[in-house]
């Protein structure tokens, strides 16, 4: 399960062909990667199935980034 994310599963995930686009999701989500000499980032499935704040049993509010942990539908309502 320690397999690579490839390139095609990085758009599939991120929902973004852009590499600065992409390390932003994962960063938001709290998900450890490391970028290489094109800034692309590179990671695992443990570690996107096991983000830093679930792993070392830190309070989400330490990797908070001033967004609410759930979506605001209340603007699709009729």
């Amino acid at each position: 399960m320690n397999d690579l994310i490839t390139k095609a599963e990085f758009v599939e995930i991120t929902g973004y062909d852009m590499v600065s686009k992409q390390c932003q999701v994962l960063t938001d989500h709290g998900i450890f990667f490391v970028k290489d000499r094109n800034g692309e980032p590179h990671t695992t499935w443990y570690n996107f199935n096991h983000p830093t704040h679930l792993r070392f049993g830190l309070p989400q509010s330490e990797y908070d980034d001033g967004y609410a942990s759930e979506p605001d539908f209340s603007s699709m309502d009729t």
